[in-house]
């Protein structure tokens, strides 16, 4: 054999042992991708879920925000209401309250009336009496 034929050789026996090397990194590397795959497929699936679930959790946010908006409108329209309500009340009251303070100051002018007539009374009681003393002092 010459030394060709024994360079080949050694190259094929390299070359072989290279290949079968390969192969099983190959084999190695095949099998770590299908573990990341799995990996992948489950993270994904996991995020697939996450973004359903945050899908969801904005359509309620939403739902939320339009019956708080809605509830808002209501509590508004309410305290316009019930602000309106108060200020006829108000009206009403001070009308009344007027009313009162009139009707009051008419009591006091009546009061001081009657005090007045009561007075008058007596004074007229009194020379009734008088003139009866007389009469009967004059016819007796």
């Amino acid at each position: 054999m010459d030394a060709q034929q024994i360079a080949e050789k050694v190259r094929d026996l390299v070359v072989g042992s290279i290949r079968d090397e390969f192969r099983e990194f190959k084999a190695e590397v095949r099998g770590q991708l299908e573990g990341f795959k799995i990996a992948l497929d489950t993270m994904n699936k996991r995020l697939d879920g996450l973004e359903r679930r945050m899908d969801s959790l904005e359509r309620r946010m939403d739902s939320l925000d339009e019956r708080i908006s809605e509830t808002n409108k209501r509590i508004d329209a309410v305290r316009e209401e019930l602000t309106a309500r108060i200020d006829e009340t108000n009206k009403r009251i001070d009308l009344l309250s007027t009313r009162l303070e009139e009707n009051t100051r008419e009591l006091g002018e009546l009061k001081a009336e009657i005090v007045a007539l009561r007075s008058r009374q007596e004074i007229i009681e009194d020379l009734v009496r008088r003139v009866r003393k007389l009469e009967d002092k004059v016819f007796a």
